[in-house]
């Protein structure tokens, strides 16, 4: 019996490093991820949680748009919806290593670039 599932490659999809928030920010990190992140020269963005009392802020990666025009995640090299690589892969943030290849959200993202799932 052959099996027609999709073969998903991450290097040649990035679907998940696109962002669609209106926003500046990507992907939310904890305390854990700025230490892991230190050193790798990315700026890390402090936002204002609004209406928070006393105020809270939150810490996370910013956005940048790839050579096609996608607003995609700083750390991407290459495009996404095509070639691409983590520029931070070892010191990702916890949010992309418990991504699931294959799962809801990889095939929610995958779904919007026209990609089989």
């Amino acid at each position: 019996m052959a099996n027609d599932a999709p073969q998903y490659d991450c290097l040649t999809c990035g679907a998940c490093c696109a962002s669609q928030s209106p926003g500046e920010s990507y992907v939310l990190l904890n305390e854990a991820d700025i230490q892991r992140l230190r050193g790798t020269g990315l700026p890390i963005l402090t936002l204002q949680v609004q209406d928070s009392d006393p105020p809270e802020t939150l810490e996370a990666l910013p956005t940048k748009r790839d050579p096609n025009g996608t607003k995609v995640c700083i750390a991407l090299n290459g495009c996404s919806g095509g070639v691409n690589a983590c520029s931070i892969y070892e010191q990702r943030p916890r949010a992309c290593r418990v991504f699931e290849l294959g799962g809801y959200f990889c095939q929610d993202a995958r779904r919007r670039f026209g990609f089989p799932v």
